[in-house]
């Protein structure tokens, strides 16, 4: 993700449907429920070479986000990561 990310949150259209991966997620103890039955999204940023979407889902923690790694041109989701912001920007 070479140079920055932009939040395109009031912009983005889905590219692919996430949920039924939130699904096993939330199965899988790493999403709440709530999340998934409310398709609560907290924000969406977009690569600045356009070839990816980071989808941050929320979580019981402040600052403490599941994202969803987007291929855009492949229309798939990549994977997921834990981001901790609080470690981040210490």
């Amino acid at each position: 993700m070479i140079g920055g990310m932009t939040d395109v949150t009031e912009t983005a259209e889905p590219v692919v449907d996430v949920w039924p991966y939130v699904e096993m997620l939330s199965t899988e103890g790493v999403v709440s429920n709530y999340v998934l039955e409310n398709s609560l999204v907290e924000k969406v940023y977009r690569s600045k070479d356009s070839k990816y979407d980071h989808v941050l889902l929320p979580t019981a923690n402040e600052n403490y986000f599941v994202v969803l790694v987007i291929d855009i041109k492949a229309k798939a989701i990549i994977g997921h990561h834990l981001l901790d912001l609080n470690k981040v920007y210490k």
